[in-house]
């Protein structure tokens, strides 16, 4: 019973690791902001904003 009971534990502190990474690049993302890892700044971009990028670049 306590090997299950910290298997149960361990996978919600799993799913809970997750879903406040998923927040927080979603948030960085609606926001237009980097997100920072160490030293390295990141962008999200969707699939429209990368396609208007190429076609800019395409077309420069």
């Amino acid at each position: 019973m306590k090997d299950l009971l910290e298997n149960e534990l361990f996978c919600t502190g799993i799913s809970v690791g997750i879903s406040l990474c998923q927040q927080i690049l979603l948030t960085a993302h609606e926001r237009g902001e980097p997100l920072i890892v160490g030293d390295n700044l990141y962008y999200l971009q969707s699939g429209d904003e990368m396609l208007d990028n190429m076609i800019d670049k395409i077309c420069e």
